[in-house]
């Protein structure tokens, strides 16, 4: 009996251990498979917050849009993963190798500037209200003599004088304020100034800073068929691809992580600002903008790109720091009347002062580069219920060579990241560019920077709607990245977004067959010639150093120096003057 009961005991036990180890095996192999979702990803329960997971598996694009017709046998969106590294593209009617200029140089004892400190706050409280706060401490740090002070405000615009509009400023009358104070915003610019009041009833200014904000406009709502995508440029002068991830570093690791398409063929078409901007801005060559539009800029505004998205409800925004250089609109192409619905020229006329070795430049107690952006996030909140079209440009971080872009790094990447959690990427067309590289320094001594310069940077972001409604175009738009494309391409790609909604197709007068938008997908088979970029521009081809007893470099060189003195003999100079005579060192 006692020998049955042991029997049953050790088989009771042993099948307890076998379904133990069974439930184990199964329990384990099956949460490596079905992970507890962590709760920082759940989903919360408000429906106006959304969460993005991580895809587990790589799936190729070709995959996801195997649905879609093509009409070119080498259109793979996966090029980008089996190129060449030695081509930024490599098609048969272009192959630009890659050379980079190494801008990442230590500057030794360089110390940064700044442009003051902020005393006094101006901050958004509705859509038509400003809140002031008044930094007490901060104040009495521009205290000199006294301890009594007073502050007062003035809205400020362009003149509205014949002859002075571009040039002159008309400010209201200057209204004091005090800490915690809600005022309303009549106009877009605000300067606020304080004064210190001495004992013998006297004062002088302490302080002088200025604001801009977006003064809310009605939008003349057009007749639309479909949905309005709003469309945001923001652009570094003489940033090429290889300086902006260079010296950038952190915001080209936002736009990397963020996937935006990156366009590497992206090509300039003229020497420096102007021709390339007018380029992407109108579609139409320089040769055809000097004919029509020198010294009659106001009515060439029909023109640029931001007066179709005007005529089509969008509200419209063009801002541009450093007002000093002879860039984009100025001398014979400036503005005498506002070209956008917003103009920020009125709020840097106001003040902008160069410190640091020029290497910074100040538009109050913020950085004029700065001022630009915030006015640019306002723009996009203001009028986030509205379609907008919105035109930034930026000079004052890279123009020069004593310039310093990674200066602005966090800056653009705080931009960005403000951006994203505006929701602006959902229903925004986020356009992120340059005209051309550095053209002149010691930099330009190097073979690399002949590709350097002629390669801006180019990276397009399109709403996550758009690629939900539109996958042919996003397909196109992706593979483009890898295509020898230009300024052109780019104002088309523009004038497409402001006709998606449109109920009746309207022709593009700039239409050439040369130029395409990028939401088709572009020959590979593209060349210079075949877009109107000149030889002397061309960068479909390699260079190749001569030695230095190269015969025919030789003759080359001698021709050149032989140019260049003919064409100074000509030069007019004034009584007992000549210009310096040129020949070679060696």
């Amino acid at each position: 009996m006692n020998a049955i009961k042991i029997t049953l005991w050790m088989v009771t036990i042993s099948l307890s251990i076998f379904v133990l180890i069974i439930y184990h095996l199964h329990h384990f192999s099956f949460a490596r498979n079905h992970h507890e979702p962590n709760k920082m990803y759940q989903q919360p329960p408000s429906s106006t917050r959304r969460v993005f997971g991580t895809p587990m598996r790589h799936i190729p694009l070709d995959e996801i849009y195997k649905d879609i017709p093509l009409h070119d046998q080498d259109l793979s969106l996966e090029f980008e993963e089996t190129r060449s590294v030695q081509h930024m593209i490599n098609t048969p009617g272009c192959r630009i190798p890659v050379a980079m200029v190494n801008y990442k140089k230590p500057h030794k004892n360089r110390k940064r500037g700044y442009c003051g400190y902020r005393a006094v706050f101006l901050e958004r409280e509705d859509i038509d209200k400003v809140r002031v706060v008044i930094k007490e401490k901060s104040i009495k740090k521009y205290l000199k003599r006294g301890k009594k002070y007073h502050c007062c405000y003035r809205f400020f615009q362009r003149s509205t004088k014949p002859g002075h509009e571009h040039r002159s400023l008309r400010f209201s009358k200057c209204t004091k304020i005090h800490d915690r104070e809600t005022i309303n915003l009549e106009q877009d610019f605000i300067n606020v100034q304080c004064f210190e009041n001495s004992n013998y009833n006297q004062t002088h200014r302490i302080y002088d800073d200025v604001y801009a904000f977006c003064k809310k406009i009605k939008v003349k709502n057009a007749t639309t068929c479909g949905k309005q995508y709003n469309v945001l440029l923001i652009g570094m002068d003489s940033m090429s691809l290889s300086r902006f991830v260079q010296t950038m570093t952190r915001t080209a690791k936002f736009v990397y992580d963020k996937f935006w398409p990156n366009y590497r063929g992206y090509h300039k078409v003229g020497d420096n600002t102007f021709p390339n901007l007018m380029a992407a801005l109108t579609g139409h060559n320089i040769s055809s903008i000097m004919k029509s539009c020198s010294g009659r800029m106001d009515q060439c505004n029909n023109k640029l790109i931001w007066s179709i998205y005007k005529n089509s409800g969008y509200v419209t925004a063009y801002g541009e720091d450093h007002l000093r250089l002879p860039d984009i609109f100025s001398k014979d192409y400036s503005f005498r009347k506002s070209p956008t619905d917003h103009y920020m020229r009125p709020f840097f006329l106001k003040e902008e002062i160069e410190i640091n070795n020029h290497s910074l430049l100040c538009a109050g107690k913020i950085s004029s580069g700065q001022q630009l952006l915030d006015y640019a996030i306002n723009f996009v909140l203001t009028y986030k219920d509205d379609p907008f079209f919105g035109f930034f440009w930026m000079n004052s971080f890279s123009h020069n060579m004593n310039n310093h872009p990674e200066d602005a790094d966090r800056m653009f990447e705080d931009f960005f990241n403000r951006l994203y959690y505006t929701g602006a990427f959902d229903n925004t067309f986020i356009i992120f560019l340059s005209d051309h590289g550095i053209r002149f320094g010691e930099n330009r001594i190097l073979v690399e920077s002949y590709y350097d310069d002629r390669l801006p940077l180019l990276y397009i972001w399109p709403p996550t709607t758009f690629k939900m409604n539109y996958p042919d175009k996003l397909k196109s738009l992706l593979i483009n990245q890898f295509r020898l494309i230009t300024p052109y391409d780019l104002f088309d790609t523009l004038f497409e977004i402001s006709k998606l909604a449109d109920c009746d197709e309207v022709e593009n007068e700039a239409a050439d067959p040369n130029h395409n938008s990028i939401f088709s997908v572009i020959s590979p088979n593209r060349t210079c010639q075949d877009v109107g970029i000149h030889d002397k521009w061309c960068s479909c081809h390699n260079l190749y150093p001569l030695d230095a007893e190269d015969a025919e470099g030789i003759r080359s060189v001698h021709f050149a120096v032989s140019h260049i003195v003919s064409v100074m003999q000509t030069i007019k100079t004034k009584r007992c003057w000549s210009c310096t005579h040129l020949s070679l060192k060696n």
